[in-house]
């Protein structure tokens, strides 16, 4: 069985098979010899990396003697971990670190985004995205009309998302000043974000961008949140190369205070609309 993409329920799969492991005394090695394993496809499994076939997940269960109520809750989360999510946006034809994008975010039960100088992509209606990629097409990838298409695609796809999350975005003023894709784009983009602050399941907060005690000057950031027991991830998107994740307590606790922050140096949701009126007056 091939590496798959690590997503939230093969993570949590992972992390109760560690500590069960633990608990038992055993060693990768010896979890590795009952399912005829390398050990590093172990330590893959247990980071949410790999997977295991029902019939390898009994085994490994049997071996361990786990309770029986261990055993009803493990067995459970395999079954999740060897679905895949429906609601996961189509990136077929783009490079492998944006399946675990929509994996991840497809996942998740609150969203929250930090950015500078940009719309938030969640929030970007088509002609501003497709004007902000033709700005990077032979770039940051070579020139293809077909990237551009497959990149506007999955960004509009990703859309989806405003239903059903509670999503908040907090973006720097000086986004609001960049015409990306001329006057008529911007001001139909600045229309659908005062639509969007109207949702219930929206926090929509700007910060001026000249802030001095922002703690974030470079950004962006993305916290992800998930149902209990899965820990929050959090991401450090960049304009070239794969994104940075980060899924330890300390480093996700960091963006949580930090994200805080940006909140608390932010203008009010009322006060975030009326400038967005005021910007819509002076398109």
């Amino acid at each position: 069985m091939g590496e798959v993409v690590q997503t939230m329920p093969r993570r949590v799969l992972g992390g109760e098979l560690k500590r069960l492991r633990l608990a038992a005394g055993k060693s990768q090695e010896d979890i590795a010899e009952v399912v005829g394993k390398a050990r590093t496809r172990i330590n893959n499994l247990e980071n949410g990396r790999a997977n295991l076939t029902a019939d390898e997940l009994r085994r490994v269960l049997d071996f361990l003697e786990v309770s029986p109520e261990d055993r009803e809750k493990v067995l459970a989360m395999g079954v999740e971990a060897r679905k895949r999510h429906p609601r996961r946006a189509k990136v077929d034809l783009l490079p492998s670190t944006y399946h675990r994008n929509a994996d991840l975010e497809s996942l998740a039960v609150r969203i929250s985004s930090y950015d500078r100088g940009v719309i938030p992509g969640l929030l970007q209606i088509p002609e501003y995205a497709e004007a902000l990629i033709a700005n990077g097409d032979g770039v940051w990838w070579e020139q293809s009309y077909q990237e551009r298409v497959n990149r506007v695609a999955f960004r509009l796809e990703r859309q989806k998302l405003l239903s059903g999350k509670d999503l908040v975005f907090i973006f720097t003023d000086d986004a609001l000043a960049t015409l990306v894709g001329g006057a008529q784009v911007m001001r139909q983009q600045v229309e659908h974000l005062l639509e969007a602050s109207e949702r219930p399941n929206v926090s929509l907060r700007l910060l001026d961008s000249t802030e001095p005690k922002n703690p974030c000057l470079y950004g962006p950031i993305v916290l992800l949140d998930f149902e209990e027991p899965a820990p929050p991830v959090g991401l450090l998107p960049v304009a070239y190369g794969p994104s940075v994740y980060l899924r330890e307590p300390g480093d996700t606790a960091a963006l949580a205070r930090g994200l805080a922050r940006l909140q608390e140096l932010a203008f009010s949701l009322e006060e975030s609309r009326a400038r967005l009126r005021a910007v819509l007056e002076r398109i």
